[in-house]
């Protein structure tokens, strides 16, 4: 037997099974090869992207990048356990020849074994190889079912992060559009109620991203769906609102405060999938339209101040933004538009 080939199977092995529980069974995201593996896929497109510049390319990314991880593992377990057949010469026989086999039989031993298929003509010799055989079936049959459990969580997740995004582009298409539709006159407190809604909803968005990080990869080209824009828009409204507004026309501090906690808890997340703060600052948003419908901004240096403690953070989101192949110019395209697209031609 060669001992180094065997221990070497032994090894890919086991970082095929960490990087597989890690990535499907935890609650910490992705595991070390899934997570680079993920985020390589992605770079790439956002390369097609923007030499393209058709962002469906992007809508792609989300299944496809989930379908390479799953191949990933089946192609990994492979190959190490072929690594073990192939350490050793009379590890697997011709039935038919009452032969050895060579390494190519060794490897379609190993694959139809893991198919759970067994199709006889060649089988395992010695006790050993007899119980590696089983363990591999087993093994087979594991790798199957963790993948559908894997995608079922992944998909449901996905619909319910567009529809937070959709219900906050119902509430405006940028932030200066929310409150200008939620002036009362004399406040913005009728803010509270969709609020309170979304504390909950974004809360579980991020223990969803924290679980299954693949979910940053699935793109939406329609800006209602497109989650990243929201949810920056959201934020920078409630900059606004805590720094611009006056407090007597502000909603309740404390809802606004949860608010701000929630999208923070999807923020500390984004580290796992490689998003970190860039070193361009994004430009603060003019307040024009609110100050012409007669509301009264806060501006001078202690606002200034206010906005400096929060460079980091705006620069994570637009480092958010630009990952999701959108730029910060994209955040006031507002306006909803009530045509409805069903996709064909009358």
């Amino acid at each position: 037997m060669n001992y180094f080939v065997f221990f070497l199977g032994i090894i890919l092995l086991l970082v095929t099974a960490s990087d597989l529980i890690n990535t499907s069974l935890s609650v910490r995201g992705a595991g070390f090869i899934s997570k680079r593996l993920s985020k390589s896929i992605w770079s790439l497109l956002l390369v097609i992207n923007k030499k393209t510049g058709r962002k469906k390319v992007l809508e792609l990314g989300g299944a496809f990048i989930l379908v390479s991880i799953l191949i990933n593992w089946l192609f990994l377990i492979w190959i190490s356990a072929s690594l073990l057949f192939i350490s050793d010469p009379n590890s697997i026989m011709n039935v038919e020849t009452n032969s050895k086999t060579t390494i190519i039989n060794k490897i379609y031993y190993t694959g139809y074994t893991l198919s759970t298929l067994g199709l006889g003509d060649m089988e395992s010799s010695g006790e050993f190889w007899d119980i590696l055989t089983a363990i591999l079936s087993f093994t087979g049959l594991i790798l199957i079912s963790i993948a559908i459990t894997y995608l079922i969580p992944v998909v449901s997740a996905e619909i319910m992060k567009r529809k937070i995004s959709v219900y906050i582009n119902t509430l405006g298409g940028s932030a200066e559009e929310i409150l200008l539709n939620y002036w009362n006159g004399k406040d913005f407190k009728e803010l509270e109620q969709p609020f309170i809604s979304l504390i909950d909803s974004i809360i579980l968005h991020a223990q969803n991203h924290k679980a299954y990080s693949v979910l940053h990869f699935f793109h939406s080209s329609d800006r209602k769906e497109a989650f990243v824009l929201n949810l920056t828009n959201l934020d920078e409204m409630l900059t606004i609102l805590l720094y611009n507004i006056p407090v007597d026309q502000r909603p309740s501090k404390n809802i606004l405060i949860r608010l701000r906690k929630a999208i923070s808890s999807y923020l500390v997340t984004l580290p796992a999938t490689f998003i970190v703060p860039g070193k361009e600052i994004p430009p603060i948003l003019k307040l024009t339209a609110l100050e012409n419908k007669g509301i009264k901004i806060i501006s001078g240096e202690k606002v200034d101040l206010e906005y400096e403690k929060l460079k980091t953070r705006r620069q994570l989101l637009l480092s958010l933004i630009k990952d999701d192949g959108w730029e910060w110019a994209d955040l006031t395209t507002s306006g909803y538009n009530h045509a409805i697209n069903t996709g064909e031609t009358y």
